[in-house]
């Protein structure tokens, strides 16, 4: 998520840390074929369990892993000190103050000041966004993006920031004029439908603005043929309208597939970047990857959670933004946590709770995103005549053009990454066949 975007969602605590991820989110192939194919794959060597790179390729995947990770830290240092930086330089103070010459009604003062704002922390954050974002992408080879294009896609943040900054600086300084004790509370509150609300629009409103969506059955009707008959196999269903294919080729030649929205916007989305690089059998069980997300209802549970996790990083919150305002506010022009001027305060405590929650909501994330890939298998089962081996040749081929860490250690893995590293995932794919034991499958139950 971009810092414009994060500016805001932070502000409603329903923005956790994204952290670098070397590893998205895909599963592995699939193959439409009698049930048969399940002896067929049985009577097979079991496949590598071992995430391979040349010498050349392993260097360059754990430069650039590295880069990534000591890229995150200076973007939160970053971030940190630019709110320090607007607050001690008494420049929140100065939006404040221009917007309350313009109104006396909050809302309007919320329309001027929020746009100053974010507009002025993500200035200051552009060098290493653009460092971040576009210079080592291109670097390393991965990004097929002019400057211009970035650029235009860099602005659209900024704008949805301002959009959106606009909504929570208002809700969240009324919340706390009218409530000086439990404004975290009832902001907490409220930021649970605000999330769902986000998460449902998002693939109509935020997405299509940086990328375009073609149904999958019209661009690969045979592919949507055989993920069909993959989940019929085990009485589930996704509606064709649910499956679109996006253009990411024209920014990245990263592969990636992924879950968005809610409800009636539920939907399963594959890059071409993946749809190229990979056979049919391994693009299938990558999206029986993330119909496992889709069908196991992993968006809604992942709310749930992680805004069990927000409740106690609001709360002390709230305590630490009390204590910095009353013990230098009158020194920095804040009249109180309820002006306007306090906002860099309020996003530099925010922004280090959320760092701090990232293991647990990291955690949580590691645990569905291992389920979603049990889930792949089992569902392949039966209709592919090697889901163990597709499965690992579609994580491999995955690592080698995202270079994917191959050797993250165990900090970084438990404080940054969303998914399970991808050695730990190939390992599982290669040796995960209950099947073969006699034994059910725990999340899928094949029909005959």
């Amino acid at each position: 998520m971009k810092r414009a975007i994060f500016l805001a969602f932070c502000l409603a605590l329903v923005a956790a840390a994204r952290a670098t991820s070397q590893n998205p989110a895909p599963a592995a192939g699939a193959q439409q074929t009698p049930r048969s194919g399940a002896a067929t794959a049985q009577s097979q060597p079991p496949p590598a369990a071992q995430y391979r790179l040349t010498p050349e390729k392993r260097a360059q995947a754990i430069a650039y892993s590295r880069a990534r990770y000591v890229l995150y830290f200076v973007g939160l240092a970053v971030s940190i000190l630019i709110y320090f930086f607007l607050w001690r330089a008494r420049i929140a103070e100065h939006f404040r103050d221009w917007a309350r010459r313009a109104s006396r009604r909050h809302f309007i003062q919320s329309l001027i000041f929020a746009p100053l704002f974010v507009v002025a922390a993500s200035v200051l954050s552009f060098p290493v966004d653009w460092y971040s974002d576009f210079v080592l992408e291109r670097r390393f080879g991965l990004s097929t993006q002019g400057f211009a294009s970035w650029l235009g896609d860099w602005g659209k943040s900024v704008a949805i920031g301002v959009v959106f900054g606009v909504f929570l600086v208002w809700a969240f300084y009324a919340f706390v004029r009218r409530s000086p004790r439990r404004w975290w509370l009832y902001f907490w509150l409220i930021s649970i439908p605000l999330t769902v609300f986000v998460t449902m629009v998002e693939p109509y409103v935020v997405e299509p603005l940086f990328f375009k969506f073609t149904p999958l059955e019209a661009t690969e009707p045979a592919l949507t043929n055989r993920i069909e008959a993959m989940l019929r196999h085990s009485g589930l269903s996704i509606p064709r309208s649910r499956i679109f294919e996006m253009d990411a080729s024209t920014k990245t030649k990263t592969l990636n597939a992924y879950v968005s929205g809610l409800g009636a916007s539920k939907r399963v989305v594959v890059w071409d970047t993946t749809l190229k690089k990979m056979t049919p059998d391994e693009t299938l069980l990558v999206l029986g990857h993330e119909t496992g997300h889709y069908v196991l209802h992993h968006i809604p549970k992942q709310i749930a959670l992680d805004e069990l996790v927000f409740f106690f990083l609001t709360y002390f919150g709230f305590i630490a933004v009390n204590r910095i305002v009353e013990r230098s506010g009158a020194r920095t022009g804040i009249e109180g946590v309820g002006d306007l001027a306090s906002l860099p305060v309020v996003l530099l405590v925010l922004t280090v709770m959320v760092f701090l929650g990232s293991p647990a909501i990291n955690g949580i994330s590691r645990h569905y995103e291992h389920q979603a890939d049990q889930f792949g298998l089992e569902v392949a089962y039966g209709v592919v005549p090697d889901p163990n081996g597709a499965e690992v040749r579609s994580l491999q081929v995955l690592g080698e053009v995202d270079l994917a860490d191959p050797d993250p250690n165990s900090f970084i893995k438990f404080w940054l990454y969303t998914h399970p590293p991808l050695d730990e995932r190939i390992r599982f794919a290669a040796t995960y066949r209950p099947w073969t034991e006699g034994k059910p499958s725990e999340l899928v139950q094949p029909r005959e």
